[in-house]
């Protein structure tokens, strides 16, 4: 059974796009497309260069065509993630596959940057943390029983302070690491508890984290904006792309708020009033919106400040991961302090015994 696990696993791996090519997979598709490419030729003149059994996916891909499935599905079966499988469902409906699909590969590469970045920044830090794990626990091995034995021999009674000591700070980069585990174990399960509650619950709850509500309030705002605009400005009436946003299954929580706000609109709220009221979206949505009823171009103004949060998002990004760097160094010289105080305290002790 493991064995089959693997070999599936192994399979669908070699018949993926991997993360960090997508975002040049869906740029030279859009390329294609705009050229005039159909869809179908654009993805199978592309699959031998990002798959590696580009045959077989072909096959796959033909048989989606075949059993009338949407181009969402030749997506998921490329292994593309549900945050990009949204906007390609809303893209059949709207009919701006092409724009779509390059405005994809723009926040694909966006992400993709950040995750190199982070890679980067933790490479170092990590490698020095295995370094020093390894030196503490070749100290807690060697130098602290033969430490022991010599003060013993030397004195008794009052010499136990400083082992103890020297064990406690030993044992610093334990802690840190149990202390980690444990902490990622709990938002693994709370995560997973969320996910199973409502989504007015889940809505909720994250709008109450500090710290968790600023960005999920960004991403929210970015991806109902972005969706919302492209319908409009591709023609639909307000109702039509409210219907739209209802109909999709890839974002839950999506569908949930235009559920709320379609109700709101019916009963006479405008739409900067329902966004108001629903309280979900950043704070300064709210007069974008106004502005754009007030101008006659709403759809143009959503899609304009979809573009404005990705750049803030991608601010936010940058500057969050330029203090993750200094603050594990300080994780770092804090265990290097207590590795020397571990050393020295013994010694200091023996010296007074002298």
């Amino acid at each position: 059974m493991l064995f089959k696990k693997i070999n599936d696993y192994c399979t669908r791996k070699r018949e993926t796009i991997p993360s960090h090519i997508q975002p040049s997979f869906l740029k030279r598709l859009s390329e294609l497309l705009q050229e005039g490419y159909t869809f179908h030729e654009s993805v199978s003149m592309l699959l031998p260069f990002h798959v590696k059994n580009s045959d077989m996916v072909i096959k796959k891909m033909t048989e989606v065509h075949k059993n009338g499935l949407s181009v969402t599905e030749v997506f998921r079966l490329l292994g593309f993630p549900n945050r990009l499988l949204l906007p390609i469902d809303l893209a059949t409906n709207h009919g701006k596959l092409q724009d779509t699909i390059f405005v994809l590969s723009v926040q694909a590469a966006i992400f993709e940057r950040a995750r190199k970045r982070l890679n980067s920044l933790l490479m170092y830090p990590l490698f020095l943390f295995v370094v020093i794990f390894l030196l503490f626990t070749v100290f807690k091995i060697y130098f602290l029983p033969n430490m022991e034995s010599l003060l013993h021999t030397r004195s008794s009674g009052d010499t136990d302070n400083s082992l103890i000591w020297t064990s406690i700070l030993l044992q610093l980069p334990n802690y840190f690491l149990i202390g980690f585990l444990f902490l990622c174990f709990a938002m693994l399960v709370l995560i997973k508890m969320i996910r199973n509650k409502k989504i007015e619950f889940q809505i909720a709850f994250y709008l109450k984290v500090p710290l968790v509500n600023k960005w999920y309030r960004l991403f929210l705002t970015r991806v109902f904006s972005r969706e919302m605009g492209v319908l409009i400005d591709s023609g639909m009436s307000l109702q039509q792309a409210f219907d739209s946003l209802i109909k999709q299954e890839e974002h839950k929580t999506l569908q949930y708020i235009s559920i709320q706000m379609k109700k709101k609109i019916i009963h006479g709220e405008s739409f900067s009033d329902a966004l108001l009221l629903l309280n979900h979206f950043t704070k300064d949505f709210h007069q974008f919106v106004i502005h754009g009823e007030i101008s006659g171009y709403l759809g143009r103004e959503l899609s304009l400040y979809s573009e404005f949060v990705t750049e803030r998002i991608e601010e936010k990004l940058s500057k969050y991961l330029s203090i993750l760097q200094p603050t594990l160094f300080l994780i770092l010289a804090i265990f290097i302090i207590g590795a020397y105080l571990a050393i020295l305290l013994p010694i200091y002790k023996m010296i007074n015994i002298v």
